[in-house]
């Protein structure tokens, strides 16, 4: 057989299952209601089903992914099961990995009890991963307990099963022997992700009892994320506590993952040990997410985005490209001081004192821009980076930048000075050294727009010399 007539489809026996066999509906209801809570409080859920091809599945934009979503997938089993009824299922998974890989984030069996043989699959791969930020900075320590799980799970399971296992399966008990009990797990998850909210039992048990008529009549179709809200939002009366703007994270080699926002990961992209990725990989792993997700952002008509999270210069400047003002977003940018908004406009008589030095002439077909903010790079440009003085525009400003207004003035300042020498000198490129606030970086990327292509450069400290990034 060929891969495709394997691989699991809505119309096949597996598929249809759930469909003809109406038997344990109540528990996979009960069990998807009540992750439901925690899904809304994450920006990146979509929709979700009951009864496609699994029990349950969620979908999440994610700009890192092939397809740019991916699925969390769960088999809700409410009868008894023996040791090879887990195995059956822990095969279907890989099956499904098998015929559709990277495509599940993670796929989870649920079940009220465990057989007491294997009950340790509910224990010991949740406090591995529960336990994986605390030991972050611990590399050795984390790969050990990784490493013995895997090869627990390989020892039961074999190769290479335990090894799936290990990486893409989670296991969880969960006793919902009636409505009252799944009410009250509702409520609780509602309480816990949302704290401020305060809603009145009977509104709770309102709310599960619409969603609960939402799912059964739209078996095997997509329920949105504005209708499941909606519906929620109806029973209690009141509005989710969601926030405003929509979060969006930039997790560096310094941080965590941030479950209440989506995430972009700039791991690689941070300088560690001076080293910093070559231009295509920026475009492919850096940029092209971030592309990504302003079209998805696009989308979902959302226009304004609180940034959080760690990043270097480069990727200061790509953000606020990315989620530029000409193509309809506003930024949060988080300092020390407090979030800088790029709608925070100075008045129109604000002033700043820039030193400027208008260039010669081009570096080749190049304008070179050098941009300073209480240390000037363009001091020791011609050392490290082999470019004469009298061929860069060079910005100075030497006084801080203390709130986001005077951040849009200087963008807007940097911006005008730098067109005015394009239209003089007609370059078929830019090359840009920064140096000043990330926060600054970000709120200058947001108005670089209808700019020649642009190369970033970063300046490694231990080797003295600035190396290219992203070129925007």
């Amino acid at each position: 057989m060929s891969r495709s007539e394997n691989a699991p489809a809505l119309t096949d026996a597996r598929g249809m299952g759930g469909v003809i066999a109406q038997d344990g509906f109540d528990y996979q209801l009960w069990d998807g209601l009540a992750r439901l809570p925690t899904w809304l409080a994450n920006p990146a859920f979509e929709q979700m089903i009951f009864e496609g091809l699994e029990d349950l599945e969620a979908r999440f934009f994610a700009p890192h992914a092939p397809r740019e979503r991916l699925l969390e997938r769960f088999q809700a089993k409410a009868g008894a099961l023996a040791p090879a009824d887990v195995r059956t299922v822990l095969q279907t998974f890989s099956e499904f990995e098998t015929a559709f890989p990277n495509a599940a984030r993670v796929q989870t069996l649920v079940t009220p009890r465990l057989p007491s043989t294997v009950s340790w699959l509910a224990r010991d791969p949740d406090r591995v991963r529960k336990a994986r930020p605390f030991y972050a900075p611990f590399a050795d320590v984390m790969a050990a307990s990784d490493a013995e799980l895997r090869n627990q799970l390989t020892k039961t399971y074999g190769y290479p099963l335990g090894v799936f296992v290990a990486e893409s399966v989670e296991v969880s008990e969960r006793n919902l022997p009636d409505r009252d009990a799944a009410v009250m797990l509702f409520g609780v998850e509602l309480d816990r992700t949302y704290p401020s909210l305060n809603a009145p039992l009977r509104r709770v048990a309102e709310a599960f009892e619409a969603l609960s008529a939402l799912a059964r009549r739209s078996i095997g179709a997509p329920l949105g994320r504005a209708i499941l809200r909606q519906t929620i939002e109806d029973a209690l009366g009141r509005p989710l506590p969601l926030p405003q703007s929509f979060p969006l994270y930039i997790r560096s080699d310094r941080n965590e993952a941030k479950e209440r926002s989506l995430e972009i990961d700039a791991s690689a992209f941070c300088g560690r040990d001076g080293a910093f990725p070559s231009k295509a990989e920026w475009n492919e792993h850096f940029l092209a997410p971030l592309d990504r997700t302003a079209r998805w952002l696009r989308s979902q008509t959302v226009s304004r985005i609180a940034l959080s999270g760690s990043y270097r210069l480069t990727a200061a400047m790509a953000l606020g490209w990315s989620f530029r003002a000409a193509i309809g977003f506003e930024l949060e940018i988080p300092t020390r001081d407090g979030v800088w908004a790029t709608d925070d406009r100075p008045s129109p008589d604000m002033r700043q004192p820039w030193r400027i030095s208008e260039p010669m002439a081009l570096h080749g077909d190049q304008l070179i821009v050098s941009v300073g903010i209480l240390r000037d790079p363009a001091a020791d440009l011609e050392q490290n980076a082999g470019i004469p003085s009298q061929l860069a525009l060079v910005l100075y400003l030497e006084e801080p930048i203390p709130s986001a207004k005077s951040a849009q003035a200087a963008a807007s300042a940097i911006k005008r000075i730098v067109d005015s020498a394009v239209a003089r000198l007609r370059p078929r490129g830019i090359r840009l050294y920064f140096a000043g606030p990330a926060a600054l970086a970000v709120a200058l990327g947001h108005r670089w727009n209808a700019m020649a292509p642009t190369q970033l450069h970063e300046f490694v400290n231990s080797e003295r010399s600035y190396v290219p990034t992203a070129l925007i």
